[in-house]
Order: structure tokens, then sequence, then C-alpha cells
């Protein structure tokens, strides 16, 4: 159980869009301040959300036990979406698709451009950027995979949760990392950060195509060997 989870959560970590948000957190007059919110409102939610999300599917007996059938079924519909999230990337169409949209918007408006959530929401207040990670951290396909693998482990209530909270340290370590690290290294934090992310950028495509490929498959075997 702890090594899907973790698998699931380290897949979690290699998230361009976490990356824009430490960045921005970093260039803010108070990047420790707002980068610890951040940290803090994404935790707070992710892990509270997670644990309730295995306490009433471990009551209701939501994804099966070992042997239930919704199990291997459950594996290969995410499994499945999974692929289908890789062949979305590894194909160009979410590119082509966000290129559309960008110039769609870019002929509708004028003036100076739009500011997207994460930067209105990180360039105000510390409480904004506690918000912030709140509002920018709403459970994915592997998220629910995850908080599944953990309801059928079948194990206590005090290991469950510290499934979840290795499972959120892991999917937050791209800023969790940065706010230790800020502590002895301000400037070349930012610096190293700003590198890590525009390669990141540069290799989004193919980085999220592997990552999703790579899962899915694992899923989807899973899947047939649990039902054969």
């Amino acid at each position: 159980m702890i090594g899907n989870v973790a698998l699931l959560g380290a897949s979690c970590a290699f998230n361009p869009v976490l990356l824009g948000v430490v960045l921005l957190t970093l260039a803010s007059e108070r990047p420790k301040r707002m980068l610890g919110a951040y940290v803090a409102g994404a935790f707070t939610w992710s892990v509270g959300l997670g644990i309730g999300i295995v306490t009433v599917a471990s009551s209701a007996d939501a994804f099966g036990g070992h042997s239930s059938p919704s199990r291997p079924i459950f594996d290969l519909v995410v499994g499945a979406a999974l692929l289908a999230g890789a062949l979305w990337y590894g194909t160009g169409r979410a590119a082509r698709y966000k290129a559309a949209k960008a110039t769609a918007e870019g002929a509708v408006e004028e003036g100076p451009r739009k500011r997207t959530l994460a930067e209105r929401l990180l360039a105000g207040p510390i409480p904004l950027a506690f918000a912030a990670g709140v509002a920018l951290n709403f459970p994915s396909v592997r998220y629910i995979a995850a908080m599944k693998e953990i309801v059928v482990a079948n194990v206590s209530s005090h290991e469950q949760v510290l499934a979840i909270l290795l499972f959120n340290v892991l999917m937050l370590s791209p800023a969790i990392a940065p706010l230790a690290l800020m502590a002895f290294r301000p400037d070349g934090t930012r610096a190293a950060i700003a590198r890590i992310d525009a390669w990141m950028r540069a290799h989004a495509h193919v980085l999220l195509t592997a990552v999703l490929a790579g899962l899915g498959l694992y899923l989807m075997v899973k899947g047939v060997v649990g039902l054969v």
C-alpha cells in the first residue's frame, strides 16, 4: 500500500502549475510567509479532505475489499482515464487547445493582460495565500487513486493518516522543499526554482505523458490481474 501511495504522490509532484505558484510567492515582498501560508492552506485542505474521503469510503466500503470485484474495476477505470490523459498530452492536443484558447482570449480582450486566479490570490495579504493553497489544490484522478489504495489496504486508522500525510508531503514537495531551503539560501533557492520551472515547462508534455502513461498502464495491468 505504502509503495503505491508514494508512487502516486511522487507523480503528483511533477506539476508545472505548482512550481509557477512557488515562483510567484518567492518573487513577493514576504516570500517565506507567503509560501508558508500557501503550503499550510494546501496541506491542511488536502490532508483534511483525504481523511474525510478515507473515513467515509471505509465505512461505506465504497472501493471494496481485497476480494471485491469493484476494486479491479476501479483500477481499470482510473487507468483508462490516465491513459486518455497521456494520449491528450502526447498527441499535442492539449498544447493545441491551450494555444487556441489563448489566441481566442487575446482576440477578445484588449488592454493589460488579465491576471490569473493564482496571481490575484498571491498578490494580496497572507490569508489570501492560504486561500490559494485551498483553491488551487482540488483532488485529481491520482489523488482519488491514492485514497483508494489506503482504503482497500485494511490498515488501522493511524496507518491511514500516516499514509495520507506521506502522499501529501510528496505531492507538495515542490513547495515544501523551497520553503525549507529559504532559511539557508534564499537567493539560491529562487534561482534554482526558476531553472527547474523553465526546464519543466519546456518538457511538460513529455513529463506528463510519461507519468500518466506509466501510472495508467500500471493500474490497467493491476486491474486485469485482479479480475483473473
